[in-house]
């Protein structure tokens, strides 16, 4: 009797019964097969769900807790949205007046006046003040100001930026840029370099309030009113290019 002799098999392991599927497999394996329940309706009455002080609580009643807080979120955020929408609006439509009033002005004067009227309104701070290195005024204005040179500065870095920044300022530093200001704890600085070439000229739009001007805060209007008001100056106060 010729005993047949069977060949182990090579490179393929016999299934281990016992071994655990990986759950991100069965995760891959249910999103790519998302009627695998309702195929197979029988698994549900097995499916752990979890209890509650009510009893166990449903597949469809889990989906349906996700979808409310997901939807939640969502809301949330569609209202953030429309509050910064809305917030953006405002400082628009007070940016087009702000334009508009410097486009009338004529002189020194006129140019303080609309500092003081529309600047702080647009931005809803407390406090406005233009820099102008290399600059002397021809009267007293209460939001022009010439510095003899940078060095003169109330704050070593007024001119070194290019571009708008906010930051928190100490009671102390808040007061040389803006002086008669008395804070009895830091504020808020937003300093605009101005579109004023041969001439170093800084626009300081301050508040008490240390969380109006952070940098956190987007810089696309204060940036706009730079570029707007750097030729308001040129224009009014004959700055060389």
């Amino acid at each position: 009797m010729t005993r047949t002799r069977q060949t182990p098999t090579v490179g393929v392991p016999p299934p281990d019964a016992d071994a655990e599927v990986p759950e991100a497999a069965v995760v891959e394996f249910l999103t790519t097969h998302n009627d695998f329940l309702e195929r197979h309706a029988e698994l549900l009455e097995q499916l752990q769900m979890g209890k509650t002080s009510d009893g166990v609580t449903s597949l469809v009643e889990r989906q349906v807790r996700a979808l409310r807080a997901r939807n939640q979120d969502l809301r949330e955020r569609l209202g953030t949205l429309i509050a910064n929408a809305k917030a953006n609006d405002r400082i628009f439509a007070r940016m087009r007046g702000l334009t508009v009033a410097l486009l009338d002005v004529k002189d020194e004067t006129s140019l303080d006046q609309a500092l003081a009227r529309n600047l702080v309104a647009t931005f809803d701070a407390d406090h406005v003040r233009c820099f102008v290195s290399g600059w002397t005024p021809n009267g007293e204005f209460a939001h022009l100001a010439g510095v003899a040179d940078r060095k003169g500065a109330p704050l070593a870095a007024l001119f070194r930026h290019r571009e708008p920044t906010c930051a928190t300022y100490r009671p102390d530093e808040y007061s040389r840029v803006f002086p008669g200001a008395v804070l009895q704890s830091p504020g808020s600085i937003a300093l605009v370099p101005l579109a004023v070439r041969g001439a170093g000229a800084t626009l300081a739009v301050g508040a008490a309030d240390p969380n109006r001007f952070t940098p956190a805060h987007g810089t696309m209007f204060l940036a706009y009113l730079g570029d707007v008001l750097g030729r308001t100056l040129k224009r009014v106060l004959d700055l060389a290019e």
